[in-house]
């Protein structure tokens, strides 16, 4: 399976002025999130998220049956040196020291959850972690952003490769190979290869593609939805706020801000 998100990525960074350590981190996770729902059927929608104790905090990604991502980072301005291979950092900015989170919202109103260790905060590896450990499919991930030098994602998505029961161990090695030496995903990308042709360099013949899903960068927030949030605060700082004017809530995923009135605060006439 391959998942594009070049445009979902370069979104998600400008929304959250995110530096390209915090942009590389929420485009792999939506890379995975992308994976996770490519199977899913109407309301239905998974949220990821990875809290390693590193400098970016929390690095959260959700992904519809629609198609729809979006991703959102605790501290989007964290700046750490390349690595000694000239790459980011991701896996330092993540932090090792937590686990990878996976929750998933069904139209039948259930939610399961489940989670593995963090084992290296690079991402990919960690998805193949869960993929193989808490859903028993031995699995291969390969997911990269590529970030230009004026701050913009010129290239994003991934690569999961799954093996069925019975398998050869042989072709299993082979096709591991093969993804170990297709190189960068997201340079190919940057670089103008198309998905399928990355997936034949990576898969044995004959290579079948099914549907396509477009993947696209979008957001479920609505004033409504905000609005019982600003009713849980304390009585008394919703009256400072109508006193001054009404209030703003900023929505932590797409920024969007939604003003509210006096009337809307919800403060007692005679409190």
């Amino acid at each position: 399976m391959g998942a594009v998100i070049t445009e979902s990525a370069r979104a998600v960074g400008k929304v959250h002025r995110a530096l390209p350590l915090a942009a590389a981190a929420m485009g792999r996770l939506m890379a995975g999130a992308a994976f996770l729902s490519a199977d899913f059927k109407g309301n239905e929608f998974v949220h990821l998220e990875m809290d390693g104790g590193g400098p970016l905090g929390r690095v959260m990604a959700e992904g519809y049956a629609d198609g729809m991502l979006r991703a959102r980072v605790d501290t989007p301005g964290v700046s750490l040196p390349l690595r000694p291979d000239g790459k980011l950092a991701v896996g330092q900015a993540v932090g090792r020291e937590g686990r990878l989170l996976v929750r998933r919202h069904l139209n039948n109103g259930g939610i399961y959850t489940s989670y593995v260790p963090i084992r290296s905060g690079e991402i990919g590896v960690d998805l193949a972690h869960y993929f193989t450990e808490s859903e028993q499919v031995p699995s291969a991930v390969a997911v990269g952003v590529l970030v230009g030098r004026e701050g913009l994602v010129t290239g994003a998505g991934g690569i999961l490769v799954q093996t069925l029961p019975g398998t050869p161990p042989e072709l299993v090695e082979e096709v591991q190979a093969r993804l170990f030496n297709l190189g960068s995903v997201s340079h190919a990308l940057a670089d103008g290869e198309d998905m399928n042709g990355l997936l034949r360099r990576v898969l044995p013949k004959p290579v079948q593609f099914s549907q396509v899903q477009a993947l696209r960068f979008g957001c479920t927030c609505s004033r409504e939805q905000l609005k019982p949030l600003l009713l849980t605060l304390p009585v008394e700082e919703r009256r400072e706020m109508a006193d001054s004017g009404g209030a703003e809530a900023v929505c932590q995923y797409c920024r969007t801000a939604y003003r509210y009135g006096h009337s809307e605060l919800g403060v007692p006439v005679d409190a």
